[in-house]
């Protein structure tokens, strides 16, 4: 019997086979963070035929967001981000199963509850929530799935995968593996583990004061709706890539870095 399902999705038919469809349509993929690129991640998602979401964000909407974070309007300004992006995904697939809640990931328990059930875990939490993120990808490897994470700058954006028996999020941060994170109160990630590759219009607009204020959390990263859509997209792609095994996994310590005013096309390693 053919459902809402099948009409909303036919048109993706002759990029992915049907088979391929269901499996989308059977997977749960968990993204933390639904600002400026995890919002309109989660919406590429549920429009690719993503049939269960996990979405954790504690932030609210507020007037910064308006540049590009898919549902901060005036109307939402000061709603909680992950009630206002599962409501909107839900309704352009009422079939999918979107489980969101506004807690956050601030514990090693938080990131385990977060990851269970899930075929993937994708990280799209603010610059600089290190012990986070860690947090996110230890439970990842735990569980035995992928923990991706992508970032954008500019009209460019990054995406980079790390495997459940490859490289940690610590050793790709040039970080002490295993530590326990809990005392820490401040952990520092130098600047090229962030941004590997550097635009070249930055220079122009961004001066040295600038960069060591960003550098020391004092100054949120610039960014725009040009990197941030580029960067959604480069996450869903790969996502998909994750559960079709479509084609070979660019893995961490490897980075895939696209700018479309640049014009580059990167694989690098860190």
């Amino acid at each position: 019997m053919r459902t809402l399902y099948h009409d909303s999705f036919e048109r993706n038919i002759g990029i992915f086979t049907k088979e391929e469809q269901e499996l989308l349509r059977n997977s749960t993929v968990a993204v933390a963070g639904v600002g400026g690129v995890g919002g309109m991640l989660v919406e590429r998602l549920v429009r690719l035929g993503i049939g269960n979401i996990k979405i954790t964000d504690p932030g609210t909407f507020e007037k910064s967001n308006f540049n590009r974070q898919l549902g901060s309007s005036v109307r939402t300004n000061g709603l909680q981000k992950a009630e206002v992006v599962g409501e909107m995904v839900q309704d352009i697939n009422p079939e999918a199963k979107i489980v969101y809640d506004i807690n956050g990931i601030t514990n090693q328990q938080d990131a385990a509850r977060f990851v269970a059930g899930a075929d993937l875990v994708l990280d799209e939490m603010d610059y600089g929530a290190w012990k986070e993120s860690i947090y996110l990808q230890r439970a990842a490897r735990k569980q035995g799935i992928y923990y991706c994470f992508a970032g954008a700058i500019g009209f460019g954006a990054l995406v980079a995968n790390f495997e459940p028996n490859g490289i940690t999020l610590e050793e790709y941060n040039g970080l002490e593996a295993d530590q326990n994170l809990e005392p820490l109160q401040n952990i520092v990630v130098a600047i090229e583990k962030v941004l590997p590759v550097y635009p070249s219009y930055i220079n122009t607009a961004m001066d040295n004061q600038m960069l060591q204020e960003i550098i020391a959390g004092l100054r949120p990263v610039p960014t725009c709706a040009i990197g941030v859509g580029l960067a959604s997209m480069m996450a869903a792609s790969t996502a998909v890539n994750i559960i079709l095994r479509r084609k070979e996994i660019i893995k961490a310590p490897q980075y895939v870095y696209l700018d479309l005013l640049d014009q580059l096309t990167i694989i690098g390693t860190v």
